[in-house]
């Protein structure tokens, strides 16, 4: 193998303490056959489905599932239809095509109105699932407290101040969230009370119009740790959004993200958000926050949160723009969270791991991808699993492959060493005819050469062999054109040793030819007591639509 991979697997092993040596379920297991626990199967029947569940919320359904050791449960999404907003059209605004806004609780509008997503925990079968977040919930009242802390760019914690008499509205979005090792809090993307375009943007599984919250798992206090809207430096008052750097009307400084290297115009620099002069782009929302493992932060008893934040905006791009990482420590001060060492703007490329101060392209040729979005940690936390399209990698090393909008469709499992001195870039899902030789996509050439989309990464915890669990578009049939996604895209998980020593499995079967429509099914989480994955299926998926879905479970076989 080679010696990144070598690294890559070492870094693993590591960290593992042994505690694959002790693992207790059978490692000969050998059906992956996945089985539901939160949703509602084709045939109609709802598992686990709340007791007084209303009709109006539609289906029962979950996804976004996260895993918690410490208590042994679960926390995910829920869309309710019953709890709904839409938005306000409004003819004053002055970012370019945008003349609407959204405003949450009752006074929400009535364009584009839509329903809500919440949040559920439950065991890790699923059983006993509790809402948080389907009412509204005010400060000083049933108990309740809700708090803003600041996020320190320094290991000093700032004052958390209470929000008296401050309402986080039941119609505000509230989805994936991730768990504090201890298990008492949960981080997730809660929607801005105000802001541009439709409410069904403003979650963190779109990477719009959200702040990172901290939520305490009895639902009872709330702490805002971003607030986003106060760092823009130009941007619409009524509609509540940055303004484009392309508008140059707006935003006096312009893209001053430097490089023109695509078919049209400068790519992804074209997209960000304006910012002052030499500064760089603001954030707009949180997509998918993932915490460590355990209390492995740079500062002692503090946990690591890695997050991908929105710096931009256009319907060209995969993602809806431009996604960046961002890091922070997690502490608990005065009895709540609060981020400190915050650091934003990383993009890390094959030849800068680091990722550092690369936001404004130096040089103008460097390669960053356009989207970076975070996963999850793997074991010891020295490692966080990302999807990007940093790597543009093809399945043919004489193909080149442009860089360009549309090219992020061809998505890469990574896995991020971040960690210094350690630092190292590893494209998981490199094609490789011995270990991930997949079938070429139904594009036309060269684009069927560029790979398939693979998203996301999931980590092992504590087995004798890592691994990484990964969804991918490769060997449906039919394959997947990227020219028609809407019909022909799909995902499917795989599964591949960190050190390669085998092929990689393909370990679901959903879009078996002949059936109707196609699956996205993905994992999400890992439940290393059981050497489980937690799953997100959604049938019938539309790209670009947010719908909602099942939580299966699913036994990883021997490797």
């Amino acid at each position: 193998m080679s010696g990144l991979t070598a690294l890559l697997a070492l870094l693993l092993f590591a960290h593992d303490g042994g505690a694959g040596l002790r693992q207790a379920v059978d490692e000969s297991a050998s059906d992956p056959t996945p089985w539901m626990i939160v949703g509602t199967d084709p045939a109609g029947v709802s598992h686990n489905r709340p007791a007084g569940w209303p009709t109006e919320a539609g289906r029962w359904n979950g996804k976004g599932a996260s895993y918690n050791p410490a208590t042994k449960r679960i926390s995910f999404e829920v869309h309710r239809a019953d709890i709904r907003g839409g938005s306000i059209p409004d003819s004053r605004t002055t970012a370019a095509g945008v003349n609407e806004y959204f405003v949450a609780g009752p006074g929400t509008g009535t364009s584009g109105v839509s329903g809500t997503s919440v949040l559920y925990l439950a065991n890790a079968d699923g059983s006993e699932p509790v809402c948080i977040g389907c009412i509204d919930l005010t400060d000083g009242r049933g108990g309740v407290t809700i708090w803003k802390v600041a996020p320190g760019l320094t290991g000093t914690p700032h004052r958390a101040v209470r929000q008296s008499g401050t309402t986080v509205y039941a119609n505000q979005n509230k989805d994936l969230p991730t768990w504090h090792p201890s298990g008492a809090w949960l981080i997730a993307g809660v929607e801005m009370p105000r802001h541009a375009l439709r409410h069904a943007l403003g979650a963190s599984e779109v990477g719009m119009f959200n702040d990172l919250w901290a939520i305490s798992a009895d639902g009872k206090t709330w702490v805002q740790l971003t607030d986003y809207a106060t760092t823009w430096a130009y941007y619409d008052p009524i509609a509540l959004i940055p303004y484009a750097c392309a508008q140059t009307d707006r935003c006096p400084t312009g893209c001053q993200y430097g490089g023109d290297r695509s078919e049209g115009g400068k790519f992804p620099f074209g997209a960000y958000s304006c910012s002052a002069q030499g500064a760089p782009p603001p954030a707009s929302g949180t997509m998918r926050p993932v915490m460590s493992n355990g209390l492995t932060g740079d500062l002692p008893g503090s946990a690591k949160l890695a997050w991908a934040e929105r710096v931009g905006l256009s319907p060209k791009y995969t993602w809806g723009g431009v996604l960046q990482i961002a890091m922070a420590d997690v502490v608990i001060s005065g009895g709540l969270p609060a981020l400190v060492n915050y650091q934003r703007n990383i993009t890390p490329t094959p030849n800068r791991p680091d990722g550092q101060n690369l936001w404004s392209n130096p040089a103008g040729n460097t390669l960053i991808g356009a989207g970076y979005e975070a996963w999850g940690f793997a074991e010891g936390d020295s490692i966080v699993t990302l999807a990007s399209d940093v790597f543009v990698s093809t399945s043919d090393p004489s193909t080149s492959h442009p860089v360009a909008p549309w090219s992020q469709a061809f998505t890469d499992a990574i896995a991020w060493g971040w960690r210094p001195p350690f630092q190292t870039l590893i494209n998981v899902t490199a094609y490789d005819p011995a270990t991930y030789g997949y079938s070429d996509n139904a594009g036309p050439y060269p684009m069927k050469k560029f790979g398939h989309w693979e998203e996301p990464i999931v980590a092992s915890r504590g087995t004798p062999v890592p691994f990484f669990a990964f969804a991918s578009s490769a060997n449906l049939d039919p394959p997947w054109n990227p020219l028609s996604s809407r019909s022909t895209f799909g995902l499917e998980t795989w599964v591949v040793r960190a050190d390669r020593a085998r092929p990689a499995r393909m370990l679901t079967g959903f879009n078996h030819r002949g059936s109707a429509g196609r699956t996205v099914a993905y994992p999400t989480a890992y439940d290393p007591d059981e050497r489980a994955l937690y799953l997100s299926v959604v049938r019938d998926f539309v790209p670009g639509a947010n719908p909602p879905g099942a939580v299966y479970r699913l036994r990883v076989p021997a490797l």
